[in-house]
């Protein structure tokens, strides 16, 4: 893409998104409101889920834990209709085709809530119990709620944005950032990277948990590959040119 095509590009996706983000905040207002009316039951059920007690220890703990829980599920809920509005900035910069965007969205959706059900019924499970195994006789568990709500918030939205590599690889392959033949090159370091950050990420030190974590992310990283040969030079994705700029 060309300089002035590229700032050309970005003028419109500001314009876009001045014209169209004001109109949405009503809504997102009202949404984060109803999930913070609903945060204590959803804890309380975590708390059930998990066998734990969550205690605090400052006066202002709970309140601040409720908002970061809240702001969880706010990404979590209203995901689809940001992730749309990306796709449509996306779009009104890049002139793509509908069905490809289309495609883009729906895979997109699969990916992010496949990253979170991951999460929420096999990583942390595990990973909790794991580390509330090393409880004795004498030193019993007190979980804090902010550090469990900073905990439970992390994975949750780390894996589903984890599981949008092949979208990400896809994308920059589409406008040429990336070329996937070339990066095919590089798969014993790339491999390597993925084994030490699920080392860093996952919550457990065991091999089994990491493993957890690193097939599926190689897994995705290939798919994003196989995407992206499929992507790169196919100029039916893509109209001719940007459109031109309304006056």
């Amino acid at each position: 893409m060309e300089r002035a095509s590229l700032i050309r590009a970005l003028k419109r996706g500001f314009f876009f998104l001045r014209k169209k983000g004001l109109l949405l905040l009503p809504l997102a207002l009202a949404v984060f409101l109803s999930l913070f009316w609903l945060s204590p039951e959803l804890l309380l059920y975590l708390q059930k889920r998990f066998q734990q007690k969550f205690v605090f220890f400052t006066p202002t703990e709970p309140l601040l834990a409720l908002l970061k829980f809240t702001f969880t599920l706010f990404i979590i809920i209203t995901f689809p209709l940001v992730y749309l509005g990306i796709l449509s900035l996306i779009d009104f910069m890049l002139s793509l085709k509908k069905k490809f965007l289309l495609l883009l969205y729906l895979l997109g959706l699969v990916f992010f809530y496949s990253g979170i059900a991951f999460a929420y019924f096999i990583t942390l499970p595990y990973g909790i119990k794991f580390l509330i195994s090393f409880k004795t006789e004498t030193l019993e568990a007190a979980i804090s709620l902010s550090h469990f709500v900073n905990f439970f918030s992390f994975f949750l939205l780390v894996f589903g944005f984890i599981f949008e590599l092949p979208l990400f690889l896809s994308v920059l392959s589409l406008i040429g950032i990336l070329n996937p033949v070339k990066l095919t090159r590089y798969r014993k370091e790339i491999f390597f990277f993925i084994v030490l950050f699920s080392a860093i990420v996952t919550p457990t030190p065991d091999a089994i948990n990491m493993s957890l974590l690193a097939l599926p992310i190689y897994l995705l990283f290939e798919l994003g590959l196989l995407l992206g040969k499929l992507i790169k030079g196919s100029k039916f994705l893509l109209e001719d040119s940007l459109r031109e700029p309304q006056p």
